[in-house]
């Protein structure tokens, strides 16, 4: 079972770069960089400029996959519209029962940030998640990039590229933000994935566990939003309403 002791104090934190908001309405000028975003940090995921491919980040180093599905490097000049990075946290660890889906993960999530502080909602929970392991039935994104002016976001992803994997080894990476449609966080679970032999990754659609260990990572979180070009900050820590 979940130590509450332990995941009391597991809590680390989250910069999100601008709101999925402006992610939508084509906003896809580059706000920061990989080098920016990606420092001291324990994972990330975020899109790179002018939507040209899907950013993984873990392990020390990013990765960007564009449409052909193929993980390159990640330069560190590399300009980022949108990014959410996680810092710090003690990790909590949990396996993953064997035919576990995307949603019973999210459930699963719930449970760990629930034990840690039983008065806090799950529609509210705010959650760094990498997961190891082998899955099937595994389906991931990309897609190509964008050329001004720029299309919105429902218009690029009705063209995406699906990268279909009966059976798939490597890591999921992302965040479990709460379920309010607020357009500053993507709602829900969130996961960008990358192979173990590092030949595939992307945004990830769907997935079953074969055998997985689970981590989660109790976070605050920090907005920020350049595209608006304001000092003011979105916060929100388990235990508020959620942003």
């Amino acid at each position: 079972m979940f130590d509450p002791a332990l995941a009391a104090a597991a809590h680390g934190h989250i910069t999100q770069v601008d709101t999925f908001t402006d992610l939508y309405r084509a906003h896809y000028e580059a706000h920061t960089t990989v080098a920016e975003t990606f420092r001291d940090f324990t994972l990330g995921l975020g899109v790179a400029e002018a939507c040209d491919g899907e950013i993984v980040a873990f392990d020390g180093k990013a990765w960007r996959v564009p449409a052909d599905g193929y993980p390159v490097s990640a330069e560190p000049s590399l300009g980022l519209p949108f990014a959410v990075v996680a810092q710090g946290g003690m990790p909590i660890d949990t396996p993953v029962p064997p035919g576990s889906t995307m949603d019973d993960i999210t459930t699963l999530v719930a449970d760990v940030v629930t034990a840690g502080d039983l008065a806090q909602p799950t529609e509210h929970l705010v959650a760094a998640v990498r997961i190891d392991g082998v899955f099937t039935d595994v389906v991931l994104r990309s897609e190509h990039r964008q050329e001004p002016p720029y299309p919105p976001l429902p218009d690029v992803l009705s063209r995406e590229v699906r990268f279909e994997f009966p059976a798939w080894e490597g890591t999921l990476v992302g965040f479990r933000f709460p379920d309010a449609q607020d357009g500053v966080v993507i709602p829900g679970l969130h996961l960008h994935g990358l192979s173990s032999d590092r030949n595939s990754g992307g945004h990830c659609h769907t997935f079953t566990v074969a055998h997985a260990i689970l981590t989660v990572w109790l976070e605050d979180v920090v907005v920020t939003l350049p595209h608006e070009g304001l000092a003011e900050q979105v916060r929100a820590r388990l235990g508020d309403n959620g942003v």
